[in-house]
Order: C-alpha cells, then sequence, then structure tokens
C-alpha cells in the first residue's frame, strides 16, 4: 500500500514528537516488526522532516 503523511491543521501524534522520539519509535517499530505500513508512515515523518533520505532507514 502506498501512503503519503499529509501534515493536516490539526498535529498528528507523529508530528508532535520530538525527533529524537520520533527516531526511536521507529527503530522500536522495525525491531518489532511491526506493520509494514506503520514503519513506512513513520519514513514518511521522518523524511518530512530531512531526518532521512527517502529509502535510507531498511525496515
Amino acid at each position: 500500500m502506498d501512503y503519503y503523511f499529509h501534515p493536516s491543521p490539526r498535529p498528528s501524534s507523529l508530528e508532535m514528537l520530538s525527533d529524537e522520539q520520533l527516531l526511536n519509535i521507529y527503530e522500536l517499530a522495525v525491531e518489532a516488526q511491526a506493520s509494514p505500513d506503520f514503519i513506512e508512515i513513520i519514513k514518511n515523518v521522518l523524511s518530512g522532516r530531512k531526518l532521512i533520505e527517502s529509502g535510507k532507514c531498511d525496515s
């Protein structure tokens, strides 16, 4: 499934996290083998914040 995370006027929970918190959640999600869709959403937010390049993190 292809998802694009659209920032909304009302921030989502992921948008409200600090960069460090978001990176930690990404690492935990990968380690826990969370849903690939969830991991992709996190990667999109990370990419939007310029914390990773698209496709840089491997899940």
